[in-house]
């Protein structure tokens, strides 16, 4: 998978940085765990091997994108979604 983009529920782009506190991760391992899988349950178990703020669920799968959900401290909902 390629080209990950972390999002709120409502279509709003945010920084893969904002899922991690200092140097507990970084963006490079993000995008190795993304690369590294191949459906939306093995994206989410790459993410969720990483020192992430939550955890990640299988949300959706299509032929061109998987997309992996998160929910935040506060109730938020997050989306990350990668290309096949």
């Amino acid at each position: 998978m390629r080209n990950p983009e972390l999002m709120t529920a409502d279509g709003i782009n945010e920084n893969l940085t904002s899922l991690y506190f200092k140097d507990n991760c970084s963006v490079i391992k993000i995008l190795d765990a993304v690369e590294e899988s191949n459906t939306s349950e093995e994206l989410a178990a790459n993410l969720n091997k990483l020192k992430l703020f939550s955890k990640f669920t299988p949300d959706r799968e299509t032929a061109e994108y998987a997309r992996v959900l998160t929910v935040d401290a506060f109730g938020n909902r997050h989306y990350l979604k990668a290309e096949k």
